[in-house]
């Protein structure tokens, strides 16, 4: 269904965990074309950890989709289970995961996209964007979602 290229795309699309400068995505496709598995790994850099990278991932799932939202849901409980402030960074994530893997899946079954989304709740004086689950825009950083829009 996808190349690696796309997957490892849509996969650091959908992450909005901690800022991407302290985390990385590994993505892996095996098996054959009949049979295959997708993999999510989200590496977040942690403190006082062995090597300092905690791993959140989901292997050998058969739908590409369903791997990116259980490693995200993987994130998400282990931050809501490490403290109370990280809940709303967890439900940030996912959320965020929800919505571009939706919007994958809507663009590849050829459904008209959606006219206009809701406007952010919150947004930067400077560049007129909504801010992400970290208080970011685009004056911090370029968004996933143009770089998968201009891939495409």
């Amino acid at each position: 269904m996808f190349t690696h290229f796309q997957f490892a795309e849509l996969a650091a699309a959908a992450w909005c965990g901690p800022a991407l400068h302290s985390a990385g995505v590994h993505v892996s496709i095996t098996g054959s074309i009949t049979h295959t598995q997708y993999g999510v790994h989200y590496f977040v850099a942690q403190a006082g950890t062995e090597h300092g990278w905690v791993t959140y991932f989901s292997c050998g799932l058969s739908c590409p989709f369903a791997a990116i939202t259980a490693a995200v849901a993987h994130y998400a409980q282990a931050a809501q289970e490490q403290a109370a402030g990280l809940a709303l960074l967890a439900e940030g994530a996912q959320g965020h995961a929800a919505r571009m893997v939706s919007a994958a899946e809507q663009a590849l079954s050829g459904a008209p996209a959606q006219l206009q989304l809701p406007a952010p709740e919150i947004v930067c004086v400077v560049c007129q964007e909504g801010r992400d689950a970290l208080g970011q825009c685009r004056c911090c950083y370029v968004p996933a979602a143009q770089l998968v829009a201009h891939a495409a």
